[in-house]
């Protein structure tokens, strides 16, 4: 049986294989992509395997500098890499050792000894990535030290003739320090345990850890931003966050000032305080006074609508010890415990 098309029209025969395609043609904007392209393509795969290779011929070497003391005091500027600072018993000289890690190309090291103090450079250019230095700087007992780190951590402890450190971005941690000590991170998070004397503590922008701290005139800490958490301080307390939050216990101080620039602030205290002021800019305000019958001038002149809670046992308009809490919008509570 033979069927016929509804149309009238023949039937189209299946489409036979292609033929092959002919030539790209080069247009001036595949030009242009090619130009471009294919130098941004070889870079990249040279870049990609220089890395590889820097990566994985990795060298080292040891250094040693003798640092000079003048009048009791020792005074150095390293522009990279850690360094850990210790007391050296016995030894009447400073001494920098310490190993140099580095890629494919082996970095100078030098030293350059001012009036000032000693410099300690190395040589890290942009090709060599894996450049990397870390450091022991062993100093004599009963010497003061002001040591500057370029962005390295520094580590610190058992020092009793005073210490002035800055890391310029790197981590601090500091154990055990007296006298006048100056610690600063430069952004870097910073832990201070064990402090004794006059205390100036900075971050710019970094978290402060401490515990036990002891000043004998006012302990200053700046975190730049950063939170901070204390346990444990006595003497007059004078502390800025700029926006992180403050978490403190016992704190044993007759005056404390406290601008956490909108952090919530947490404070308890183990000593009745003689004035207190507190400025949260809109975080919350937590005191928690010492147990006993003492009463307190508190005023809270800007809270903007935050809850404001604290027993009226404890208010006296003619005591002479004065709280002063501005928490601009946070709730504020002051209890004992």
């Amino acid at each position: 049986m033979t069927f016929m098309s509804t149309t009238g029209q023949a039937p189209v025969p299946p489409a036979g294989p292609r033929g092959p395609l002919g030539p790209l043609l080069m247009t001036p904007g595949r030009w242009v992509a090619l130009a471009v392209g294919v130098p941004v393509a070889l870079a990249l795969i040279g870049w990609t395997g220089f890395s590889l290779v820097t990566t994985v011929a990795q060298g080292s070497y040891p250094f040693s500098y003798a640092i000079p003391v003048q009048d009791g005091q020792v005074a150095l500027n390293i522009n990279a890499g850690d360094v850990t600072l210790q007391e050296a018993p016995g030894s009447t000289t400073a001494r920098l050792t310490g190993t140099v890690q580095y890629g494919l190309i082996r970095p100078g090291i030098s030293e350059n000894i001012t009036p000032t103090g000693a410099n300690i450079g190395m040589d890290c250019n942009g090709i060599n990535t894996n450049c990397v230095m870390s450091a022991s700087l062993d100093v004599p007992a009963q010497t003061a030290v002001t040591l500057w780190s370029n962005g390295g951590n520094i580590t610190a402890s058992g020092f009793s003739s005073g210490v002035s450190l800055s890391a310029a971005g790197g981590d601090v941690n500091a154990t055990n320090l007296a006298g006048n000590v100056q610690l600063d991170s430069g952004g870097g998070d910073l832990t201070a345990n064990g402090l004794t004397g006059t205390l100036q503590i900075a971050t710019e922008g970094g978290n402060v850890d401490g515990d036990d701290w002891a000043g004998t005139g006012t302990t200053r800490v700046d975190t730049g931003g950063g939170d901070m958490t204390i346990n444990g301080q006595t003497g007059n307390f004078q502390m800025s966050t700029e926006g992180g939050n403050v978490d403190a216990s016992g704190i044993a101080s007759a005056l404390v000032g406290m601008d956490t620039g909108g952090g919530n602030v947490t404070l308890a205290l183990t000593q009745v305080p003689q004035n207190l002021q507190i400025t949260a800019e809109g975080g919350n305000v937590t005191v928690i006074l010492p147990l006993g019958s003492t009463t307190y001038d508190i005023s809270t002149p800007d809270s903007q609508g935050g809850n404001i809670s604290y027993p009226q046992t404890l208010v006296s308009a003619t005591s002479t010890h004065k709280i002063i809490i501005d928490s601009g919008g946070g709730d504020i509570t002051v209890s004992q415990g």
